[in-house]
């Protein structure tokens, strides 16, 4: 197989800078490229610069798939039952007994066959409910204080219905354990401590400890809806996991997950796959993901808290409009990708076989329109393999220690119009929002690196104070951004023990390296000189990339994971 071996501003320049900036593609001679053909190095050129005039530098795809105003139905919302005209099921380890004709008792398993509420209490060491009824028909499981194990598979088991709402009687506490394995008991792979193959809803206001030691904590191969509630679940998998969607009205969650801590895609649906949360108080230690979905994560509202990740917030669409966000991941905090699999053909195909422009995923996005969003990532703080687009709200941002990763990064174009941006990092991945934006930015890098604990500052002319935030990791890169930073304006940008004066000449002062890490400017070469009378290029001389983010002979960069938008 021909490899062509081309120079790293060769390739930077004419492969990888995208619609942020305008293309200066370098003509392939025969002075710059070893080995092949020079007119199929210059004819790919072409290409990727066809590639790059399609691409808008505002996000133009969907903005959301979820219908905000139809999320929750009346009875999810409600938990309401007739204790007086409930059916009772009682448990203790002698089995079970029931008042009702309705259900089917076998050993240690009883199983609900007919439409209607049932209020369930007692404990039992060795058990399981299995609701198996009319596809039609709904039921309402009323926990009154139990608690219930299952050595070998889920305590409580939805086989068949339309829907099942399990409600946690006010003031009651309820506890759901896995024993430590999954038997085989039919056709379904029950994995999971609540496990139902139809849509389910968990209400109330009592509360639920569940342990699921070999699997997922709660799963809906459907629908998964939460209202109310508080919530310990421990999982050796998923914490929460709807196949077609998890949505959360309000509630209290503690969850430590094996791996994601909710966790909604579809692999045989690109169109389902989504986690909408409008309110609640939430603490994730995840070994995978705080929050994972294929198309949407939105977060409208809530606390949320992740102390532990790989990656907090990832899904193709990410869009948070209020609430309060504590991000700490090994990776990135947020990242926006696209893994549908009805786009994984083109986007293989837009790679025009390079790594690296494949990356591009025009219909990937983080929108932040409100709320709070605090982030500490060992990867890259906010990174979209489309657009990013802030547009109110607070976001702060410690970025990776090393110098593989930036406190921003993204692959098409990134706009601030709105709200209040601090992004501390290194200086060798470093980018500024794009030219286009209708808010200012400021992007500077400084040779010296400043001492975890030390504060950023921005004084407008008069020595007002706009922004101070305290970065918690060592730094030498800042980008900020807020209402008061004006096209005209003077400005002084305080790093720790570094000082840099800023005369505004636009709206974007300052540029670091072009999408996805590669050298070119996002369009902010128009934003005024550094201190050393340049504008900064990421801390590296001419922009050039770090030593570590040399190409290879095959086109490819190290060290940077692979390029289809997975980790």
């Amino acid at each position: 197989m021909k490899k062509y071996q081309l120079f790293a501003a060769v390739v930077s320049a004419g492969l990888f800078l995208t619609a942020c900036s305008a293309s200066t593609t370098l003509e392939a001679t025969e002075d710059n490229v070893v080995g092949g053909s020079v007119e199929e190095i210059n004819r790919e050129n072409v290409n990727n610069n066809a590639l790059e005039q399609t691409v808008n530098q505002t996000f133009q795809g969907e903005a959301t798939i979820i219908d905000t105003e139809d999320v929750f139905s009346k009875r999810d919302l409600s938990g309401e039952y007739e204790a007086d005209e409930c059916d009772q099921i009682t448990l203790s380890d002698s089995g079970f007994s029931a008042d009702s004709k309705g259900v089917a008792v076998d050993a240690n398993v009883i199983t609900i066959q007919k439409e209607g509420t049932y209020i369930i209490e007692g404990s039992m060491q060795d058990g399981m409910i299995i609701v198996d009824v009319d596809k039609a028909e709904k039921v309402q499981l009323v926990l009154n204080g139990v608690d219930l194990k299952s050595a070998a598979s889920a305590p409580i088991y939805v086989r068949n219905a339309d829907k099942v709402f399990i409600t946690l009687a006010d003031g009651t506490t309820n506890t759901l354990t896995n024993g430590g394995s999954f038997e085989t008991i039919d056709d379904n792979n029950i994995d999971a401590v609540i496990f139902s193959k139809d849509d389910l809803t968990l209400n109330g206001a009592g509360s639920l400890t569940i342990s699921s030691p070999a699997g997922h904590g709660i799963v809906s191969k459907n629908d998964l809806v939460i209202t109310n509630g508080t919530y310990d679940i421990t999982a050796a998998s998923h914490g929460l996991s709807g196949k077609d969607s998890v949505a959360i009205a309000d509630g209290s969650f503690a969850i430590t997950s094996g791996k994601d801590a909710i966790h909604s895609a579809d692999d045989e649906d690109d169109t389902a796959g989504w986690v909408y949360i409008e309110d609640g108080t939430f603490d994730f230690a995840a070994e995978g993901d705080g929050i994972e979905a294929l198309n949407e994560i939105n977060i409208a509202g809530g606390n949320l808290k992740v102390t532990k990740s790989e990656e907090g917030l990832e899904a193709r669409l990410i869009n948070i409009s209020g609430g309060t966000i504590d991000i700490t991941s090994s990776d990135d905090g947020l990242n926006a990708t696209d893994k549908r699999t009805s786009t994984q053909t083109a986007q293989d195909e837009n790679a025009g076989g390079f790594h690296g422009a494949g990356d591009m995923h025009e219909d990937a996005n983080i929108s932040i329109s409100g709320g709070v969003v605090r982030i500490n990532a060992e990867g890259d703080g906010v990174d979209s393999n489309g657009y990013i687009t802030v547009s109110g709200g607070d976001v702060f941002v410690m970025g990776s220690s090393g110098g593989g990763d930036g406190a921003l990064d993204y692959s098409i174009s990134a706009q601030v119009n709105g709200g209040t941006v601090v992004a501390a990092g290194q200086s060798s991945m470093a980018v500024n929002f794009c030219e286009g934006s209708a808010q200012g930015a400021i992007l500077v890098n400084i040779p010296s690196q400043q001492q975890a604990g030390t504060d950023v500052v921005l004084l407008d002319g008069d020595g007002e104070e706009l922004i101070r935030r305290t970065i918690e990791k060592g730094y030498n890169s800042v980008v900020v951004s807020c209402p008061e930073i004006t096209e005209s304006g003077t400005y002084v940008l305080k790093m720790g023990t570094e000082e840099t004066q800023i005369t505004m000449d636009g709206l974007i002062y300052g540029e670091g390296h072009g999408p996805g890490g590669f050298g070119g400017g996002h369009g902010g070469m128009k934003g005024g000189d550094g201190s050393d009378g340049m504008p900064h290029r990421g801390g590296m001389p001419n922009g050039e990339m770090p030593p570590d983010e040399k190409m290879r002979p095959d086109g490819e960069r190290p060290n940077r994971g692979n390029f289809n938008g997975e980790k």
